[in-house]
């Protein structure tokens, strides 16, 4: 910032709040506060407890089941028909 500017800001006077608006919205926080009831936690955090360890058991589910695919297609040999290949439609009786 510039020198003038710098001491401009400097003369200002510090801003201190009036002793009585101080203490009126100091006793007006106090009583609010005190009038509040203990809160419970809320239901989206009880939820997430659950939700969160079963979002993870279902990842890793995925995941071996990704990997059992992966093996069997890879260890399976290529002259062996796949226990994935499609099959022919069935007739649907009418």
């Amino acid at each position: 910032m510039s020198e003038p500017l710098m001491q401009l800001l400097a003369e200002l006077p510090p801003a201190e709040p009036e002793p009585a608006r101080a203490e009126q919205i100091r006793m007006r926080c106090r009583t609010r506060l005190a009038g509040q009831a203990p809160r419970e936690p809320d239901s989206r955090i009880r939820s997430a407890h659950v939700w969160q360890p079963l979002i993870a058991v279902l990842g890793v589910a995925y995941l071996i089941g990704a990997i059992v695919e992966a093996l069997r297609v890879y260890l399976t040999p290529s002259g062996a028909r796949s226990s994935i290949a499609p099959r022919a439609p069935e007739a649907m009786p009418f």
